[in-house]
């Protein structure tokens, strides 16, 4: 397609809209200064040197995706391409125009004028991709597992009757089992049978009376009324005595007092021997 006004120029135009003391006066000046930089840079980085001819022409295309991509990563080539889609360029107008260092244009010009062709070895260490290496290596081992999805099972039907037959002869079993096990084993304590009731002789308690004896010699005493021990009790403090078990701290004359029920006498002691 053929335009009035050159491509640089409208370039140049969408690339600084607003240009400054600092913005490159024409598209030349922004390719010397910015453009052939940064491919060069791109250069060095992607072959380590610049000795082989391939790395001196690296034949970028600045059509082809990977290639943009690569230099893409610098400012002023990707404000380059995002103008480019901008002004709605074709692969033509691009590779026409894309004509400097480093461009698939100045690759093809060296091997027009050298008659050699320009080898790429980029990416030749790297194996051609089969995929049916990996299926035979697979094949080969072993290690194809094999699923199956078809799962049989046989359900035998059983009538009720039947059915509650077999739970009834369970049960029977478990419970003969129980009892042989209980049978069997040493430490099993049988159940202990209580006699009738009828047949125990009637129990008489002798501590009732006896507590009621205490509780009114109690009342009595805490009344003020000197009250004399129980007999029964005094009587069993004096076999205490008799038979040395008592212990040996005791204050026989308290021990006295208390049968006599002379309380206030036992206080004064007490409160004698804390002073």
């Amino acid at each position: 397609m053929h335009r009035k006004t050159p491509l640089a120029h409208v370039l140049h135009t969408t690339l600084f809209p607003n240009p400054t003391s600092s913005t490159p006066p024409t598209f030349a000046a922004h390719l010397t200064r910015n453009l052939v930089p940064e491919v060069r840079i791109e250069t060095a980085t992607f072959y380590g040197s610049l000795e082989t001819i391939e790395a001196r022409y690296p034949g970028l295309n600045y059509t082809y995706a990977p290639h943009r991509k690569r230099l893409g990563r610098f400012p002023h080539h990707k404000r380059l391409f995002e103008a480019f889609d901008e002004l709605g360029l074709t692969d033509a107008e691009i590779l026409g125009f894309c004509r400097w260092e480093g461009t698939l244009w100045a690759r093809e010009r060296y091997e027009k004028d050298e008659k050699v062709k320009v080898v790429d070895t980029t990416g030749d260490e790297i194996a051609r991709w089969d995929g049916t290496r990996r299926k035979e290596s697979a094949r080969e081992r072993g290690t194809g597992i094999e699923v199956k999805t078809d799962i049989e099972v046989q359900i035998d039907e059983v009538s009720e009757a039947e059915s509650e037959g077999e739970d009834e002869d369970m049960e029977m079993e478990v419970d003969t089992e129980d009892r042989a096990t209980q049978t069997n084993d040493p430490t099993t304590v049988p159940p202990f049978a209580l006699p009738n009731a009828s047949s125990l002789p009637p129990i008489q308690s002798i501590g009732y009376t006896l507590n009621q004896s205490l509780l009114e010699a109690a009342r009595l005493r805490e009344a003020g009324v000197p009250t004399p021990l129980d007999a029964q009790w005094e009587q069993y403090f004096k076999d205490l005595q008799e038979r040395g078990e008592l212990r040996q701290d005791v204050d026989f004359a308290i021990m006295r007092r208390l049968i006599r029920g002379t309380w206030s006498d036992v206080m004064l002691t007490q409160e004698g021997d804390e002073c």
